[in-house]
């Protein structure tokens, strides 16, 4: 399984391969915020600060989305987008940027 470290929360939590970063925050309680669920809005922008090699590549909608909100597109990620693509490791994220 794989610790994901939601650090505006403080919350570290073992998930298995193919959760999503959003099913995390709505099981852990996070306050991590969503709009549209699918990719479309941003709302749900974080930056992983490691551990961005374990979660699924960008596809080009996300990669569009987050081209126009800015920033380093590298280090960020749509939480809505992001899904856990290995069985085991750690993967950080802060959120609420």
């Amino acid at each position: 399984m794989v610790t994901v470290f939601l650090k505006n929360d403080n919350i570290k939590v073992k998930v298995p391969l193919g959760t999503t970063m959003r099913q995390v925050a709505l099981k852990s309680g996070a306050a991590m915020e969503f709009g549209c669920r699918v990719g479309d809005c941003g709302t749900c922008i974080a930056h992983v600060t490691s551990g961005m090699d374990k979660l699924n590549t960008k596809s080009d909608k996300e990669l569009h989305i987050l081209g126009i909100l800015g920033g380093n597109v590298r280090e960020l990620r749509l939480m809505c987008q992001c899904e856990v693509r290995c069985e085991e490791g750690e993967i950080e994220i802060s959120y609420g940027l």
